[in-house]
C-alpha cells in the first residue's frame, strides 16, 4: 500500500493536469450541468392587472356604531366570564333557606 505522501504527490500531480486547460475544465462542467439539470423554464409573464375594485361609500354604516363610553346592548358586546357571588350575597341566601 502506497503510502500518504506518495498518494498526496499523486493527487497534486492530477489536479495540476486536468487544472492545466481552463477551457477545457469549463466545458466538462457545462456537459455535467447540462447532463444533470433540465433547463430553467420560460420566465412568468407579469400578470394583467383589471380595473381597481370598487370600494363602499364610505357613508355606509358596516355595524352598530359605538361613542366613546356608550355600551353596546347585551349579548353584543365581548363575552366575560362571571365572578363568584359575593359574600353578602351568599349570606342572604343561606339566611332565606333557613341556615
Amino acid at each position: 500500500m502506497p503510502d500518504k505522501s506518495a498518494r498526496s504527490a499523486a493527487a497534486e500531480a492530477f489536479s495540476e493536469l486536468v487544472l492545466a486547460d481552463p477551457e477545457w475544465v469549463r466545458a466538462e462542467f457545462d456537459a455535467i450541468v447540462a447532463a444533470n439539470f433540465r433547463p430553467p423554464p420560460p420566465p412568468v409573464p407579469p400578470a394583467r392587472r383589471g380595473p381597481e375594485p370598487r370600494r363602499r361609500p364610505a357613508a355606509v354604516a358596516v355595524g352598530p356604531r359605538r361613542c366613546r363610553g356608550a355600551r353596546l346592548p347585551a349579548g353584543k358586546g365581548p363575552r366575560r366570564e362571571r365572578g363568584p357571588p359575593r359574600r353578602k350575597a351568599r349570606r342572604e341566601r343561606r339566611a332565606r333557606k333557613g341556615e
